[in-house]
């Protein structure tokens, strides 16, 4: 009779353990079911828009998101189309061009990268470069690749990380319809608001990249680059570094506040 009063205690003890467990997995799911709605309401008001010309036309999107980091979007999307207006947005031309004519070219420009003339100049070359060894076809880099291998293929491009390659790859499939049917292995890009929603929502509990790419692997595994743009969104509106506004944050009826 101890023996099965032990076992039942036992037992008991791991029921409330799996309950435990399981409302901290419904408060998780929960989490990402409002990252999903605002990242719908998201693509409703037009935000992360990409202009129509650099859609249509795929070494300018290649480019624009090559030197889409560290700057305003809307500005590194009008990078390419200034250099279309120019006639040189040829990667054959780009990739036998000298460092200082780059350099010359860039700094011609209305909208400059944001780190320099020098370093804009290898991401250029390197791009065009990267494009050429696909038969000067930009989208030959991930029509038949997987995201993984696009993803790889992408930090070729001079400043690009894995962080760039996979926001790259992700709007490849929002934008381009590109990847469908593999959207599994699109991870988010681990950047700074993405980090600190994760942390302070309870997802995480470090801010490391590394965490947050698992975390969202684990909580949304059909397509963890989902939770990518609401994230940074949240960060970006709401959840600041000091004074957060969780009040008006979407994840305010949810989110622990591990400030």
């Amino acid at each position: 009779m101890k023996n099965q009063t032990l076992v039942v205690a036992k037992l008991i003890e791991h029921g409330k353990q799996y309950e435990l467990a399981d409302s901290d997995l419904r408060v998780e799911r929960y989490h990402v079911a409002k990252l999903i709605e605002h990242e719908k309401q998201y693509e409703q008001l037009g935000a992360d828009r990409v202009p129509k010309e650099v859609l249509s036309d795929s070494f300018a999107f290649l480019i624009g998101a090559a030197f889409n980091r560290r700057m305003p979007s809307e500005k590194a999307w009008e990078i390419p189309l200034c250099i279309k207006k120019k006639g040189i947005l040829d990667a054959a031309k780009l990739a036998t061009m000298e460092k200082r004519e780059l350099e010359r070219l860039l700094e011609s420009l209305p909208i400059k990268p944001r780190w320099g003339l020098e370093e804009g100049s290898k991401t250029l070359k390197t791009a065009a470069r990267l494009v050429m060894a696909h038969g000067g076809d930009a989208t030959a880099i991930w029509r038949n690749a997987s995201p993984r291998e696009a993803t790889r293929k992408l930090q070729r491009i001079h400043g690009v990380g894995r962080g760039i390659a996979s926001m790259v790859v992700r709007m490849l499939r929002d934008k381009l319809n590109a990847f469908y049917g593999q959207e599994h292995e699109i991870d988010v890009k681990a950047g700074v608001h993405l980090k600190r929603v994760f942390k302070r929502a309870g997802l995480t509990e470090t801010e490391t990249d590394s965490a947050v790419i698992n975390a969202a692997r684990e909580l949304h595994p059909e397509y963890p680059g989902a939770l990518d743009w609401p994230a940074w969104d949240i960060g970006n509106r709401w959840c600041f570094p000091s004074g957060p506004n969780c009040a008006a944050c979407p994840l305010t009826a949810v989110c622990p506040r591990a400030i």
